[in-house]
C-alpha cells in the first residue's frame, strides 16, 4: 500500500480513491431496526379507532406532543414512556421517526421507539405497534413506515426499563425516500434518489435473480430444506435501503443506524423475536466510479440475508464470518467469473481450511479466502455442506465446529491442489467469445478473459480496452488465456495506471485462436462502462456507444446540522460521508482575542487527531481551498477542547469564531503526556501493517533539536519524507489515518534516526524530549 494520508498543513486529507470494504458486512445479533408492519409483529389493528376512547386520555402525551415535519423537536428528557403523533395531510413513500442524541451528544438512556397508525402504540410483553425501534445503542432510534396514508401516526418513546431519556431529538419525515417498493413480495426497496422506472426495475430483477441463483447454488444436493426458511424465521421481508451517494450513505447510516459503514451491509435482529429485522444499507456509488450509477454490493448483501433466512439458525454468528461473506461473494459477485478466486489464491500470504474456518485470519481475508473455502466445499464436497447447512439450520453451532475441523484437518491437501489444478482449468475454460470489429461492454467486479480465431494472416491486430469506470489492465495471449497469476509467455499486456486507456498492438499475427484478458486492479472495484475490442489492419479501431450518463452526487444536509456557514456543535464529531469535490474556498475567521487551534475529523474513524494541524491566532483567518465537499473541521481551544464544528459544503464555506464562540475557550495549551514509548533505529526494516487506525497518533516536539518525519516502508523499510515536514520546538504532527503497525522515524536534517514509532492498537501519543539526544 502507499504511505498513509499525510497532507501539507493546509490540506485535511489525501483520500486518494475508493477504499477496500473496511466494515463488516453483517452485524452482532443485538443490533436492531424497525418493523414495517407485517402481520407478525406485534400488530394489534382492534385499537385503530381513538376517536374519543379512554386510551386517547391514558396515551401519556407530552405537554406538546404534535410534531411538524421535517422540524426536529429538540430537548426531550424522560424516565416515564411519553408520547407524539404526527399528522400526514397525504400518502407518502416513507414515514421516517428518528429519535437521537441530541447537541450535547448524550447517551439516550436505552429507549424504544413504537409507531402505530390511527391507534395507539404499546410496548411491554404484549406490544402494539405497526413499525419498532428495538435497538441496543443508546444514542439512536429508528422507524421507517412504508407507504404511509394520510391520518394520525402516534409515537412512544418507552423509557427501558425506567433508564433516563436524557436531550434527545425526535424527528418526523417523509421526504427520505423518493420511493418505497415491494419487490417479488421479498424486499421492501426504499431509493432515496429519483430513478425511472426501468432503473427501479433493473434493481428488482438484480433481486430476484440473485434469489435464483442462490437456490440454483444451493440446490437439494446441497441443503435437504431447499426453499424453506429457518424454523421459526420471522424475517419473510427484508428491508433495502438505497441512498443517493456514498455520503449520503455514510452521514445517514451513521444518524439513523449509528454505524460507520462506508462500503454496504447488512444487519439481521433476532429473527424469532417480535423485533425482528432484516436490513441492507447501501448506495448508489457515484462517488467510486466517476458519477456512474452502480448500486454499491446489492447482491452481495442480498446474499446475507437469504444466508440468515435459509441457512442459519439466529443472529449473526461471528465464527462463521467467512462463510457469511465467502457465500456472498461467490453468489452474489463471482458466480462462474473463476478470474478472481484465481487471483485469490495466488497472493503472497497463503492460508490453510483451518486458517479459514477456525478462522484464525482476519475479517478482510474473509471475501477472498472464504470465497475459496465455501467454493471448493459447495463444487467438490456437495454431501459435506448438505450436513454443515442442516446443523447450522438447527442451531448445532458445535457440531459445525467439529465438522469444519475435522474437514479442514482431512482435506487440506487437496484444497491446495485443487487451487493449483481446477481453480487454472476453470479459468481457462471461461474464455467468452469476441467478435472482431464489435466491441464487448464489461461491467461487474474482478476479471474476464475472451477469445476469437483469426482466420487469416493480416499486417496487424490490435486490442483495445477504452472508457468507464475506475482502472483495468489487458493482457493478450496465443492457445490459453493469460492470467497475472500463471506463469506463461503472452504476447503483450497493457497496464497503464489509473487508466482504462490499454492498447495492445501484435504485428504480423499469425492464424489461431487468440485469449484477451482483461482484469481489474482491485478486486473491490464496479467496472462500468468499459468496451473491449478486437480488429485487424494497421492502425485499426472499432467504433464504440455512446457512454453512460454521468451523475453529479447530490451531497447531504442532515436536519441536525447547522445552517450552512454557521458553526455546529461538538456532537457532528462522528464518521460522515466526504465527496471528491473540491470546494473553491473555505475559510475560518478567528475575529475573537483567543488562539483556537483547528483540527480535522476523520471520516471514517469519526475521530479528530491528539493533535491539531494548525493554531489560528487572534485575528487570523485561515484560508483553503484543498477540502472537499463533507469535509468537517473541530475548532477547539489551547487545550485541545472542542468548540465547535465547520461542515464544509456546496456554497457557505466562510466561518467565523468571534468572542461569543471563544468564550469559554482555554488560553493555555497542557504539556503533552506521552502514552507511548519511542522506539530504536533498529526498527528500520520491513513490516506489516494492521487493518484499523491507530488511534491517538500524535508526535510532540519538547526538545530543542528539530527533528524531521519520515514514513518507514513497510515492504523494505526505506524512508519516505512526503510531506509530514520538520517539527521544532513546541511543534507537533498528528494524523488519524496511520495503520496499525505503521512505523515513522525521526530523522535528523543530515539523515540521522534518532528514533522510530511503532505504532499500536490503544494509543500513540509521542512526546520528544532531550533524553532522546542522550
Amino acid at each position: 500500500p502507499p504511505p498513509p494520508p499525510s497532507p501539507p498543513a493546509h490540506t485535511p486529507s489525501a483520500d486518494s480513491g475508493p477504499s477496500p470494504p473496511s466494515s463488516p458486512d453483517s452485524c452482532p445479533s443485538d443490533f436492531g431496526s424497525d418493523d414495517s408492519g407485517s402481520d407478525d409483529s406485534g400488530s394489534d389493528d382492534s385499537d385503530s379507532d381513538d376517536s374519543g376512547s379512554d386510551d386517547e386520555i391514558s396515551f401519556p402525551y407530552a405537554e406538546q406532543p404534535s410534531l411538524i415535519l421535517d422540524t426536529l423537536n429538540e430537548g426531550i428528557s424522560t424516565s416515564q414512556p411519553i408520547g407524539f403523533y404526527i399528522d400526514l395531510e397525504e400518502a407518502a413513500p416513507t414515514l421516517l421517526i428518528s429519535l437521537s442524541s441530541g447537541k450535547a451528544g448524550l447517551d439516550l438512556g436505552d429507549p424504544d421507539v413504537y409507531v402505530k397508525y390511527e391507534g395507539f402504540p404499546e410496548a411491554g410483553e404484549a406490544p402494539v405497534f405497526d413499525c419498532v425501534s428495538f435497538n441496543s445503542p443508546n444514542s439512536h432510534e429508528t422507524c421507517i413506515i412504508d407507504n404511509p396514508q394520510a391520518g394520525r401516526y402516534n409515537i412512544l418513546i418507552d423509557a427501558y426499563e425506567g433508564a433516563d431519556v436524557t436531550d434527545a431529538t425526535l424527528l418526523a419525515s417523509t421526504s427520505l425516500f423518493a420511493s418505497s417498493e415491494l419487490c417479488a413480495d421479498m424486499v421492501q426497496v426504499r431509493i432515496q434518489e429519483v430513478m425511472s422506472e426501468e432503473a427501479k426495475t433493473d434493481i428488482c430483477n438484480t433481486l430476484i435473480e440473485t434469489k435464483a441463483r442462490f437456490e440454483t447454488v444451493l440446490n437439494e444436493n446441497l441443503s435437504a430444506d431447499k426453499g424453506v426458511p429457518v424454523p421459526d424465521d420471522l424475517n419473510d421481508i427484508t428491508n433495502i435501503n438505497i441512498f443517493a451517494s456514498l455520503s449520503n450513505h455514510m452521514s445517514w447510516v451513521e444518524h439513523l443506524w449509528d454505524s460507520d459503514n462506508s462500503s454496504g451491509i447488512y444487519f439481521e435482529t433476532a429473527p424469532t423475536e417480535w423485533y425482528h429485522d432484516s436490513t441492507i444499507l447501501t448506495f448508489n456509488a457515484l462517488e467510486w466510479s466517476g458519477g456512474r450509477s452502480v448500486i454499491r454490493s446489492l447482491a452481495h448483501e442480498y446474499v446475507h440475508a437469504l444466508d440468515g433466512r435459509y441457512n442459519k439458525e439466529g443472529g449473526y454468528n461471528s465464527t462463521m464470518g467467512w462463510w457469511t461473506e465467502g457465500l456472498a461473494e461467490y453468489i452474489g459477485t463471482y458466480y462462474q467469473r473463476p478470474y478472481q478466486m484465481l487471483l485469490d489464491a495466488n497472493q503472497d500470504t497463503k492460508y490453510s481450511l483451518s486458517d479459514i474456518t477456525t478462522p484464525t485470519i482476519s475479517y478482510g481475508s474473509f471475501y477472498d479466502w472464504g470465497t475459496l473455502a465455501v467454493s471448493y466445499m459447495i463444487e467438490e464436497h456437495p454431501d459435506f455442506v448438505k450436513g454443515l447447512i442442516a446443523n447450522m439450520r438447527a442451531g448445532e453451532w458445535q457440531t459445525v465446529s467439529t465438522q469444519l475441523a475435522e474437514f479442514s484437518t482431512s482435506y487440506q491437501e487437496a484444497f491446495q491442489t485443487w487451487q493449483s489444478t481446477t481453480l487454472v482449468s476453470n479459468f481457462q475454460a471461461s474464455a467468452l467469445p469476441l467478435t472482431l470489429e464489435e466491441p464487448v461492454q464489461i461491467n461487474g467486479r474482478g476479471g474476464w478473459v475472451y477469445r476469437f480465431t483469426l482466420s487469416a494472416a493480416t499486417p496487424a491486430m490490435t486490442i483495445n480496452t477504452s472508457g468507464g469506470s475506475t482502472n483495468v489492465d489487458l493482457w493478450v495471449s496465443k492457445d490459453l488465456p493469460a492470467h497475472p497469476a500463471i506463469d506463461q509467455p503472452v504476447l503483450c499486456s497493457s497496464t497503464t495506471e489509473s487508466s482504462n486507456e490499454e492498447n495492445c498492438v501484435i504485428e504480423n499475427p499469425e492464424p489461431g485462436t487468440y485469449y484477451v484478458t482483461v482484469g481489474s486492479d482491485f478486486s473491490g472495484a464496479d467496472i462500468l462502462d468499459v468496451y473491449l475490442s478486437a480488429c485487424t489492419g494497421t492502425d485499426c479501431s472499432v467504433t464504440l456507444p455512446e457512454p453512460m450518463t454521468t451523475i453529479t452526487p447530490v451531497e447531504p444536509y442532515l436536519p441536525h446540522w447547522p445552517e450552512k456557514g454557521s458553526l455546529g456543535t461538538c456532537s457532528l464529531i462522528e464518521p460522515y460521508g466526504r465527496s471528491r469535490q473540491q470546494v473553491e474556498g473555505f475559510t475560518v475567521s478567528n475575529t475573537s482575542e483567543k488562539d483556537l487551534q483547528l483540527y480535522w475529523i476523520n471520516y471514517s474513524a469519526g475521530t479528530k487527531p491528539s493533535a491539531s494541524f494548525q493554531t489560528l491566532a487572534a485575528g487570523e483567518t485561515f484560508n483553503s481551498d484543498y477540502w472537499v465537499i463533507g469535509d468537517r473541521m473541530m475548532i477547539g481551544d489551547l487545550g485541545g477542547n472542542c468548540l465547535g464544528v465547520a461542515i464544509v459544503n456546496d456554497s457557505q464555506n466562510s466561518f467565523v469564531a468571534d468572542a461569543e464562540f471563544a468564550k469559554d475557550a482555554v488560553d493555555e495549551a497542557p504539556i503533552p503526556v506521552a502514552t507511548a514509548e519511542i522506539g530504536s533505529c533498529e526498527l528500520l526494516s520491513s513490516y506489516t501493517r494492521g487493518d484499523g487506525y491507530a488511534p491517538e497518533f500524535a508526535v510532540h516536539n519538547q526538545s530543542s533539536t528539530p527533528v524531521t518525519l519520515a514514513w518507514v516502508n513497510n515492504n523494505d523499510g526505506t524512508l519516505y519524507y512526503g510531506n509530514y515536514g520538520t517539527l521544532e520546538l513546541g511543534d507537533s504532527y498528528a494524523h488519524s489515518s496511520w495503520a496499525v503497525g505503521d512505523r515513522m522515524a525521526l530523522m535528523s536534517s543530515e539523515g540521522q534516526c534518532y528514533g522510530v514509532l511503532d505504532l499500536n492498537d490503544s494509543s500513540n501519543i509521542f512526546v520528544i524530549d532531550e533524553t532522546l539526544f542522550e
